[in-house]
């Protein structure tokens, strides 16, 4: 990079806030008595010596200028020539306090003599060493120059005063180090910035046959010196999605020290790292846990264990922490099916609205949002099944985890329940267990207290609520006779003949008969299908219908013994098709061959009548009637069904026909809800 340029040259360069014409370079020299000297060769003429601060701005030009005429994408590369407050070197970081403290001291004198006054008297004097000692000892500093007794001129002075004015750090010098980029640095990095990963020798091994002939390929040092002078998050794009780099990003830290409890609650479910003995069969399973969350005072107001993370169990979480601490004013949580459905926000029968709860989901794929919960997992629960002969996380050392794995299976096999597993029951009060502990336990992120050895530490979550009561907040108490309607989903039906169709089950009411052929909304127990509450349109209870018996169900089936067995029904399929896989490759399709003949069982065909010619009751007109013959022995042929109802009409038609598979494929579309629509048809018309 040259030191010295000419007015014309300068002038060319179009620099942003500096004079955009020759006559106006020649005055800023002039004003400023730049150091020249003549110029050698093409006509002459005079040079001036640059100040640092202008060279640097001239390369900050030069390598935007490069970085629009690449071939490739170049974005990243300017974050080079930026220099951020908190990247100053040393070096920077003190000229740039000298340069202040020289300010300064022109802003004192100025309230006396004016601004003008001030800059030449701090001239003079530094000129002449007269300045108080410890402004003379930085006037070198601030200056930031090699050589010694140099003075600061008017314009310089004046420069550092109108930048002072954005903050002390537009007062560092710009650094020294070159900041050219090489040309072959776009084309490296769109060999290295790849979602694969590649290695930075693979990529140099690539970037020598793309590389015009012009350009010079880098060696392995030259190329990881130049990705090293890159910012960490710009040299990754491309090589980390937009998900994964968040995790390198700078972030956002939500305070919630003004909140009061209950403002808002989040939850989440976590996959339980540990082996319990399964509620139905006893068999080694890993349940799912839901827990809500206080924002304010990171209490754990309410949990659910269930057997995966479903609409059911995040209702059941949620009416204990309403329950336990109150309705909240907001629940936050992820987009999961647990969360999204109709049960949770039918602006009807959403329990969201019924409770007056804001319902507010996170961003996709960004659980950094919802830090507060996601860490309370690893608290609470990973941290207890640790404790646990079953704990089966990341962790756990391998080879212990396939012993306790062996011996838990073995137990089984033989004895139908193994030791090591906790049973469901004693597992729900464990769960508790961690609960208590971790509300007792200091949390970093509340307020500091003195405890009662007299040392400081952090509030548990449980004084955090305390403390928030003692100043006078109150929750919004769920009432005892309400608890048991308000957390019951409700599902909207329509009633034929006082009677309601629900999952299956028919109930029966008589005050229900002024409702014929009208929607009503019907709430129900996911435990209990013995009765359901029918309430119309508008809220107002009608009656609780009792279940009546039906041609499917003699007894009751409620909607979790129905969603129990369709679970069921799903694995069975699942592990049949494994056991297809395995079989046919155990026995795998052979070539043709010859096979003897299979002899078929005798037919009989029988002609009910015979070919006749009769005369037509029309003169000239004459009819043929052909006997028809019946095949005796084959089965009825089955036709194809384009649809569910109609195979359903013809097996209910032809019995004889229905096969064990029929069966299946029967009980399954009858809990249906084209079934349901269907009866209801029948049921009319009959």
């Amino acid at each position: 990079m040259r030191t010295h340029y000419s007015c014309a040259e300068l002038a060319a360069m179009k620099l942003p806030g500096l004079p955009l014409t020759k006559k106006g370079w020649i005055d800023l020299v002039t004003r400023e008595k730049w150091l020249k000297q003549q110029r050698v060769g093409r006509g002459g003429g005079s040079e001036y010596q640059l100040p640092s601060a202008l060279i640097a701005t001239i390369k900050e030009c030069t390598l935007q200028a490069m970085v629009k005429a690449a071939p490739v994408e170049q974005s990243q590369v300017t974050a080079l020539s930026t220099i951020k407050p908190g990247e100053l070197k040393d070096w920077q970081r003190q000229t740039a306090e000298a340069r202040a403290a020289i300010c300064a001291e022109v802003r004192r004198l100025a309230e006396v003599g004016g601004t003008e006054r001030a800059v030449r008297t701090v001239i003079e004097l530094a000129e002449k060493g007269g300045l108080a000692p410890h402004l003379q000892r930085l006037v070198t500093v601030a200056n930031a120059k090699a050589g010694a007794g140099r003075a600061i001129s008017r314009g310089t002075l004046y420069r550092w005063l109108n930048d002072s004015q954005a903050g002390w750090t537009k007062l560092a010098p710009k650094s020294r180090e070159s900041i050219d980029v090489p040309a072959w640095a776009p084309y490296l990095l769109k060999f290295f910035q790849q979602p694969q990963k590649p290695s930075l020798a693979y990529c140099i091994e690539q970037l020598a046959a793309a590389l015009p002939a012009t350009i010079t390929p880098p060696s392995y040092d030259a190329a990881n010196r130049f990705l090293k002078k890159m910012g960490k998050v710009e040299v990754q794009r491309g090589r980390m999605g937009g998900r994964e780099i968040k995790n390198i990003r700078p972030f956002v830290r939500r305070d919630t020290s003004q909140m009061w409890p209950s403002d808002a609650y989040t939850a989440d479910g976590h996959t339980f790292d540990g082996e319990v003995s399964h509620p139905a069969h006893g068999r080694a399973f890993r349940p799912e846990i839901t827990t809500v969350l206080d924002i304010a005072t990171r209490r754990a107001v309410g949990w659910s264990a269930g057997l995966a993370e479903s609409t059911w169990a995040v209702l059941d979480a949620l009416r204990h922490a309403c329950e336990k601490g109150g309705i909240p004013a907001i629940f936050y949580v992820d987009n999961g099916s647990g969360y999204r459905n109709a049960a949770m926000s039918d602006a009807a029968n959403g329990f969201m609205e019924r409770l007056g709860i804001t319902l507010t989901h996170s961003l996709p794929y960004n659980s950094q949002a919802r830090g507060i919960i996601e860490r309370s997992h690893q608290t609470i629960w990973v941290r207890g099944a640790k404790g646990l002969p079953t704990y089966m996380g990341a962790q756990m050392d391998g080879e212990s985890r396939q012993r306790v794995y062996k011996l838990t299976r073995a137990d089984i096999k033989t004895s139908g329940t193994s030791q090591l597993l906790m049973a469901w029951r004693d597992f729900t009060i464990w769960c508790q267990q961690q609960v208590d502990a971790y509300n007792n336990r200091p949390h970093r992120a509340l307020m500091k207290v003195r405890g009662n050895d007299g040392k400081l530490r952090h509030q548990t979550p449980n004084e955090a609520w305390a403390q928030a009561v003692s100043e006078g907040w109150k929750l919004v108490a769920v009432e005892a006779d309400e608890a048991d309607d308000l957390f019951r989903p409700y599902k909207e039906a329509k009633v034929s003949r006082a009677e309601i169709r629900l999952f299956g089950n028919l109930y029966y009411h008589r005050d229900l008969e002024p409702y014929h052929q009208e929607m009503v909304r019907v709430g129900y127990d996911i435990h209990d299908a013995s009765r359901v509450w029918v309430r119309d349109q508008a809220g107002r209870m009608i009656c609780v219908a009792e279940f009546e018996a039906n041609k499917r169900n003699y007894f009751p089936e409620s909607f979790i013994e129905q969603a129990a067995q369709k679970r069921a029904t799903g694995r069975i399929k699942r592990a049949q098709v494994k056991i297809d896989e395995a079989e046919a490759e155990l026995n795998p399709p052979q070539m043709l061959e010859y096979q003897p003949a299979i002899e078929l069982p005798p037919m009989r065909i029988e002609y009910p009548r015979e070919e006749k010619e009769r005369q037509s009751d029309k003169p000239g007109v004459e009819v043929v009637e052909t006997a028809v013959a019946s095949v005796v022995g084959l089965p009825k042929r089955r036709p194809m069904f384009d649809t569910d109802a109609s195979k359903y009409r013809w097996l209910m038609t032809n019995e004889d026909q229905i096969t064990g598979e029929d069966n299946s494929w029967l009980g399954w579309y009858r809990k249906t809800s084209e079934f349901e629509d269907l009866f209801e048809e029948e049921v009319t018309a009959r």
